[in-house]
């Protein structure tokens, strides 16, 4: 079962990479528009088909895995940051720094998502830096929660009073000591940031508040072909199939990881 998603991973992220970085995938471009070939049904010479401007499709669903995919992996990157960051605080620090952090992180708890990825999209800008930014904005708080309850758990250790007692600093024993026992805490964490920014990201662009054209996303693809769902049903079935695929083996990578690097597994392999 854990090779479904790595495969599925691995060949999109080739692609993905391939076409980023300048390779041929195909003879057409993914924004050249061609009349002669408007909404045609998948073929030999269009494998998924072509929208309503007559672009290859297939071309525009790679080319929409390199946004959907970095914004996912960016939003990751600064989530990883910002919560490691503020979960090493609260937690080690503890006292009023820690009631001020969880304080601040139930106050964004009770805003809702959309909400605040809407107004991000507004007032900042629909490029690919304002969504990231929205999206590490709303994600952030689940890893720093994390990462606090696990500080706390280990800050007690002997090994870090021993450490303290060889006068090495709290940011010593942090980085040395603390946030190598929390490392597989963090990743599961983050590998479930990668399907819920691309779930977000879809959405908001599914909606018009995503990416700004020419670019263009799974998201924006979707959206783009709602008015074509019982005319031409691939316009919509193949970004949708794309962004249920990457969501389904990311989760599932997710869950394998969190299986493999729990305490008790850990344990058994250390036997």
């Amino acid at each position: 079962m854990v090779l479904l998603p790595l495969v599925f991973i691995i060949t999109i992220t080739v692609l993905t990479v391939l076409y980023a970085c300048g390779l041929d995938l195909s003879v057409y471009d993914y924004d050249t528009i061609n009349t002669n070939n408007i909404l045609q049904a998948p073929c030999w010479a269009h494998w998924m088909g072509t929208d309503a401007l007559g672009r290859d499709l297939f071309i525009r669903i790679i080319h929409g895995a390199k946004m959907s995919l970095a914004i996912a992996f960016l939003t990751a990157l600064i989530t990883f940051f910002i919560g490691t960051a503020l979960g090493l605080l609260a937690g080690f620090k503890g006292s009023w720094l820690d009631e001020i952090i969880i304080k601040f992180i139930d106050f964004l708890y009770s805003l809702p998502d959309l909400l605040v990825l809407s107004l991000v999209a507004l007032f900042v800008s629909r490029s690919t830096t304002g969504i990231v930014l929205g999206l590490a904005f709303i994600n952030w708080m689940d890893l720093a929660r994390i990462v606090r309850a696990e500080t706390k758990k280990y800050k007690h250790e002997d090994f870090v009073e021993a450490a303290q007692v060889m006068g090495l600093s709290d940011l010593q024993i942090v980085l040395k000591h603390i946030l190598p026992n929390i490392s597989s805490s963090i990743i599961v964490a983050l590998s479930f940031t990668v399907p819920r920014s691309i779930i977000a990201e879809s959405t908001l662009s599914f909606i018009g508040l995503g990416i700004s054209p020419p670019n263009t996303s799974w998201g924006t693809l979707a959206g783009d072909a709602w008015q074509f769902l019982r005319s031409d049903p691939h316009l919509i079935f193949f970004p949708a199939l794309m962004i249920f695929l990457t969501v389904y083996c990311f989760n599932n990578l997710g869950d394998r990881l969190r299986d493999y690097l729990s305490p008790q597994k850990a344990g058994e392999h250390l036997l």
